[in-house]
């Protein structure tokens, strides 16, 4: 996975950016056809609409958006060091009242397709201190990672923070837990591999074809 040195480049843009949580989704590449990137974009647009394109893409129309990111992932474009950001996949920004800033951007990294929905992490949090999570902040984001899971081949869904990552499908598979700050999405194969893991630490709930895991007592009501 990238650094976040690395994610910094891709993400942070022409304003500083707070710390920042992610929603990182992981679908193996041969999920990918001509109308994948539309279909996505048309079911987060269902509860978050599109609002404009994000850092150099905000003269950019949806549709060409849609056109550019979609070329971009026929081609497994992975953007290099060296390379200048113009290059990369197009962001957006979506529509919410909940949260001050929603963006959603795609990468690709060792066969799987990876799309990122960050906001700043403070908006999801009810208590700074203890660290415990709005429940009306996070239930939006459990059901529109349910809606994906279900109609898309997924690999993963994790969430971190700003000092935290991902953990990549093979080493969940190899045992290793998913990030889960607080919650994650895995298939019924890689959640057998982290029973023992899991341990009393989290909430573990059955969905069509998956598994939900939250953390346990770091929920709090909004």
């Amino acid at each position: 996975m990238e650094t976040n040195l690395y994610l910094r480049k891709r993400i942070v843009g022409v304003a500083p950016m707070p710390p920042y949580f992610s929603v990182h989704y992981t679908f193996p590449y041969s999920t990918y056809n001509k109308s994948f990137v539309n279909d996505i974009y048309t079911m987060i647009f269902s509860q978050f609409p599109f609002k404009s394109g994000y850092w150099m893409a905000e003269k950019n129309t949806l549709e060409e958006i849609v056109s550019w990111n979609t070329s971009k992932l026929a081609k497994k474009f992975k953007l290099g060091f060296t390379q200048h950001v113009k290059h990369d996949y197009k962001q957006m920004l979506l529509e919410s009242e909940l949260y001050r800033h929603l963006r959603l951007y795609w990468m690709y990294e060792s066969n799987e397709i990876v799309l990122n929905l960050i906001l700043p992490e403070d908006d999801i949090f009810l208590d700074n201190k203890y660290l415990k999570y709005d429940s009306t902040k996070l239930v939006p984001l459990f059901n529109i990672s349910e809606k994906i899971w279900e109609s898309f081949g997924v690999n993963t869904i994790q969430t971190y923070h700003e000092i935290g990552a991902p953990t990549s499908y093979k080493d969940i598979l190899d045992g290793e837990l998913p990030s889960t700050e607080p919650f994650s999405i895995v298939s019924p194969e890689a959640y057998s591999r982290i029973t023992d893991a899991l341990k009393d630490k989290f909430i573990v709930r059955a969905i069509e074809n998956g598994v939900l895991i939250i953390e346990k007592d770091k929920m709090a009501e909004g």
